[in-house]
């Protein structure tokens, strides 16, 4: 079963337009994805700094570099 569809109007960059032009897919299914991709990144984020503030509370300051490292593997 297929997700709910709204349309809407949104402004790109023309580059950005032009580029995702040349794909074979719509531009409308590259933009759902790419914003689903973004908004899944933001959450994993948002529950890697509620996991840090957690853990910090228990065990102290989480190290920049290990904190650093997650981050990069969740982007």
């Amino acid at each position: 079963m297929t997700a709910a569809k709204l349309k809407v109007s949104v402004t790109l960059d023309a580059d950005l337009v032009a580029e995702l032009g040349e794909a074979d897919e719509t531009l409308s299914r590259q933009v759902n994805d790419a914003v689903r991709d973004t908004l899944e990144r933001r959450r994993r984020l948002r529950l890697l700094a509620e996991l840090c503030a957690e853990l910090e509370a228990r065990h102290g300051p989480v190290s920049k570099k290990l904190l650093a490292k997650y981050e990069s593997l969740l982007t």
